[in-house]
């Protein structure tokens, strides 16, 4: 009965920004104009591209996996491969619906350590990234090129040049939204929320029920004799964390039942940052798209950075 009460109570806690969020999500994909967020990442000097990078995703409330065409998406559009960076590994814990869910689910503060730390490492890797990269100091250059499936929130490749739901603004106005058509956004919407829908209702019962199993059978003793390792329960937080593949969303019910189990907060700050910033699905794309030296200071980076960040904060907080 505890099992299926935790299982209805995360139910909930979902059901109070889903519906909403996934209309509201799928409107600002409907009327957002990628092509401009990809000339603010180009045109700017390499501080202030990055950290336009791993903010601008605050708007656009994408999950870890739609993150990845999107960041393509600016990446091929004429942005630096920093930028691109820094919006995929931010934007999945950094948007308004992310946020909104690491609030219900693990309370303001932890929604805050999350979020900052998202930003920061984000930031920090995508100057890094850009700092060693042999075409550091200019950006490429084709915005021609830029995929439509920016304008959806449910494709997980990248299709160039494809019919999708709406025409690339390739000059464009400079404004950062579309609202022209409105009852064809309007239909767009819909559409890109029920797809949304139906690719993370999968992730988010499988976090459910994983979340319920642990918050009601894990022993708590397991938890703190682990915390009690110091340093070695961070490095085994990442390791964990880099091998298995979780939505962003999906991952929240696991961390909330370890929290309250005695996980640290900053191991917690781990396992959601580096479980969806440094798995093999995030940095296939990358390497393959921006090359293997990109891919591995991607990696190094978010890795580290998540670990430094995490003892951090599990000793201050």
């Amino acid at each position: 009965m505890d099992w299926l009460g935790t299982i209805l109570d995360y139910s909930k806690e979902f059901g109070e920004v889903a519906v909403f969020g996934f209309l509201f999500a799928g409107f600002l994909q409907a009327v957002a104009r990628p092509t401009v967020v990809a000339r603010y990442l180009s045109g700017y000097s390499l501080w202030r591209a990055n950290a336009i990078g791993a903010t601008v995703g605050f708007f656009t409330p994408l999950c870890c996996c739609t993150a990845i065409p999107t960041a393509l998406a600016l990446w091929r559009g004429g942005s630096r491969p920093g930028p691109a960076c820094a919006f995929l590994i931010a934007t999945p814990w950094f948007n308004w619906y992310g946020l909104v869910a690491l609030w219900i689910f693990l309370g303001w503060q932890m929604a805050l350590v999350v979020a900052g730390s998202g930003v920061l490492i984000a930031f920090l890797t995508g100057m890094i990234i850009d700092w060693q990269s042999t075409d550091r100091c200019t950006a490429r250059s084709l915005a021609t090129e830029v995929p439509e499936t920016v304008c959806t929130t449910t494709s997980c490749s990248v299709k160039s040049g494809s019919a999708c739901c709406s025409t690339v603004d390739v000059v464009g106005s400079g404004k950062f939204f579309d609202f022209s058509h409105p009852w064809k956004k309007l239909q767009m919407a819909g559409t890109n929320a029920w797809a949304l829908a139906r690719e993370l209702l999968p992730w988010i019962v499988a976090g459910i029920l994983i979340g319920a199993t642990v918050k009601t059978w894990l022993p708590t003793a397991w938890i703190s004799a682990l915390e009690a390792r110091d340093w070695l329960t961070p490095v085994l937080a990442l390791i964990f964390a880099t091998l298995l593949y979780a939505d962003s969303l999906g991952s929240l019910p696991l961390v909330n039942a370890l929290l309250q189990k005695g996980l640290g907060p900053g191991n917690g700050m781990i396992l959601l940052i580096a479980g969806v910033g440094s798995n093999i699905a995030t940095l296939g794309p990358i390497y393959r798209e921006m090359g293997a030296r990109v891919a591995i200071l991607y990696a190094c980076c978010v890795m580290t950075l998540a670990l430094l960040l995490g003892i951090l904060w599990t000793l201050f907080l």
